[in-house]
């Protein structure tokens, strides 16, 4: 970018005037990909980082470019700093409206598909089974988003399945037939949402409530039946980022609740 000042510029007077369209967020976010990839960025560059963060509803990062830029600024960059710290801490952090970036969740995906050798076994202290993915599978596509791989419990997997009974070859390769469906699944959630009840739900979902929903976290539970018990937690970017829990057992959706806690 020639000119990130005037970019900038141009980005928020979109913003405002258009009360947030995703256009004007696009670019916004653009900004946000240019500075953070600025291996040694001005006073500005990080000024304008910061307030960004603020202006789509991300105040923990816009707080930590402030913290640390404090610690080098000079009087006048002080005085700049404080000023929007102070506006961040006046903000309702339940009233915030949060703007996300959604042409990648928009992008179809391949379906995560693993080997035998991807899942990693052990023993739980309960005397169950965890089954890790190696640390060497970056992202899981769940619902069409990449949720990433992350090593929980520091030994280089990330554990996300559990199970009563010692997996065999044959529940390995139903668990990796299992995440392929988990990845592609969307027309089955949408029916599930549309027809069933329960309390904060939207009438008439589609594709753009979809493509707004992130995954949190999930996990699966496969019981001494060999069924497996779902739970996925997503955040809903039409209500603004409302948390709810989506339960499965096997391929059967099962319930919806939305948490306010998430």
């Amino acid at each position: 970018m020639k000119n990130i000042t005037k970019e900038f510029k141009d980005a928020k007077v979109e913003f405002l005037k258009s009360n947030g369209s995703e256009k004007s967020v696009e670019k916004l976010y653009d900004i946000i990909y240019f500075l953070k990839d600025l291996k040694e960025p001005t006073f500005d560059e990080k000024f304008i980082l910061a307030k960004i963060y603020n202006m789509v509803g991300s105040n923990i990062y816009a707080s930590k470019i402030v913290e640390e830029s404090l610690k080098t600024s000079g009087l006048f960059q002080t005085i700049k700093l404080k000023a929007l710290a102070s506006k961040i801490e006046s903000q309702d952090i339940w009233n915030i409206k949060i703007y996300s970036d959604l042409r990648d969740s928009k992008i179809k995906k391949v379906p995560t598909k693993l080997s035998i050798e991807d899942l990693v076994v052990s023993v739980d202290v309960d005397g169950g089974y965890c089954v890790g993915i190696s640390a060497e599978v970056k992202n899981i596509v769940l619902l069409n988003k990449n949720f990433t791989n992350e090593d929980i419990w520091g030994d280089g997997e990330g554990y996300f399945i559990f199970s009563e009974k010692k997996p065999d070859v044959y529940l390995l390769e139903s668990i990796i037939e299992y995440l392929i469906w988990l990845g592609q699944i969307s027309d089955e959630l949408l029916d599930f949402y549309n027809q069933a009840n329960f309390r904060h739900k939207l009438l008439n979902v589609g594709e753009n409530w979809f493509d707004g929903l992130s995954v949190f976290d999930f996990s699966v539970y496969i019981d001494e039946n060999g069924d497996f018990n779902t739970e996925i937690l997503l955040h809903d970017y039409i209500q603004n980022d409302f948390g709810f829990h989506l339960e499965i057992v096997n391929k059967d959706f099962k319930q919806i609740k939305y948490n306010p806690e998430l």
